[in-house]
């Protein structure tokens, strides 16, 4: 049961016998600094757990300049993988004692600036920022102004800001590799229209895995609408099929998810010949009736890159650091 008012210090204090500087210094964890007793300590986090004392973040911020708060802001909070990173990131910053507010730009520049600018009134300490397309102005802005940034899954080499993402390349160029190694021939790459780095590198890994296979004349990419992916993956996917494309790699886990429908449609003959791969699991893929291997992003690995990385910026470091992880391969067969 909550209790009936808000635990002051000084009730602590009370319950504990000890003053109520004492029981300051022992909850903003300087007991070592001024030289509080183990047991002393020990007592006053027990009385204060006990009495469910919550600490008040606005008085500690106006003592600190710090709230201990971080934002996020993904650009899809519907895709699977950005839903796990809120999740991950919300754990992570609890052990290290902060709190994550979240924002989603929904692939919209002008709405990811209002998140931004919502997120930095209300006092965070830092952002980690999945940033959209055409955002680099806005990127570019928050580190001329110094604000403790972290870009994720996404960032752009020609500012200088940290980021952590996977190596996109190398996961690209590893799917390839495989469905050749299958015995397709012809696979083609299904991409988003976007000017995004993470796209580009995933386009260029498929590419050099091709071409490195004696295979360019045979290089085949097609774009997908952001905002209407299914209605583009009806258009185009069966052209690729009569064109004698025998294998699809995916570029996100949500085109996997809009190009199945089309394939589905295409009937038993199409899905059982066709190889497909693409990057992260999704539980649907349990359901279509052909395997789909995929690249696991490290999301735990990230996460705790870029939630390190932010930290130590908040705390005054000015190191730009840059992280490429390296995924997991994960074979699906039937």
């Amino acid at each position: 049961m909550l209790p009936l008012k808000k635990i002051s210090l000084k009730d602590i204090a009370e319950a504990a016998g000890v003053s109520t500087a004492l029981v300051s210094f022992v909850l903003n964890g300087k007991k070592k600094e001024y030289r509080v007793g183990e047991e002393t300590a020990q007592r006053i986090l027990k009385i204060a757990n006990e009495m469910n004392y919550q600490p008040n973040l606005a008085a500690k911020s106006l003592r600190s300049g710090k709230t201990k708060t971080i934002g996020l802001v993904v650009s899809d909070i519907s895709n699977p993988f950005f839903s796990q990173l809120a999740r991950v990131l919300e754990d992570e910053a609890t052990k290290r004692g902060y709190t994550v507010l979240f924002g989603s730009s929904d692939e919209d520049k002008d709405k990811m600036n209002r998140v931004v600018s919502n997120l930095i009134n209300k006092g965070v300490d830092g952002l980690i920022i999945v940033p959209c397309d055409n955002s680099e102005k806005s990127i570019a802005s928050l580190v001329n102004n110094n604000v403790p940034i972290v870009l994720f899954d996404r960032y752009f080499p020609e500012i200088n800001v940290s980021y952590v993402a996977l190596n996109n390349f190398n996961a690209s160029y590893v799917l390839t590799r495989h469905l050749l190694n299958a015995g397709y021939n012809a696979p083609c790459m299904v991409a988003y229209d976007v000017n995004l780095i993470h796209m580009k590198e995933r386009v260029r890994g498929y590419k050099k895995a091709m071409d490195d296979a004696g295979k360019k004349h045979l290089i085949n990419v097609i774009f997908l609408k952001q905002d209407t992916p299914r209605k583009s993956a009806d258009r185009l996917l069966p052209k690729m099929i009569d064109g004698g494309v025998d294998a699809f790699l995916f570029a996100t886990n949500m085109i996997s998810l809009s190009c199945l429908y089309t394939i589905k449609d295409m009937g038993e003959e199409v899905i059982s010949k066709i190889g497909l791969v693409g990057f992260d699991g999704n539980p649907v893929f349990d359901f279509f009736n052909a395997p789909i291997s995929y690249i696991q992003q490290p999301i735990e690995t990230l996460v705790q890159k870029a939630l390190g990385i932010l930290i130590d910026n908040i705390a005054g470091g000015n190191t730009v650091q840059s992280v490429l992880a390296e995924g997991e391969f994960v074979e699906i067969t039937l």
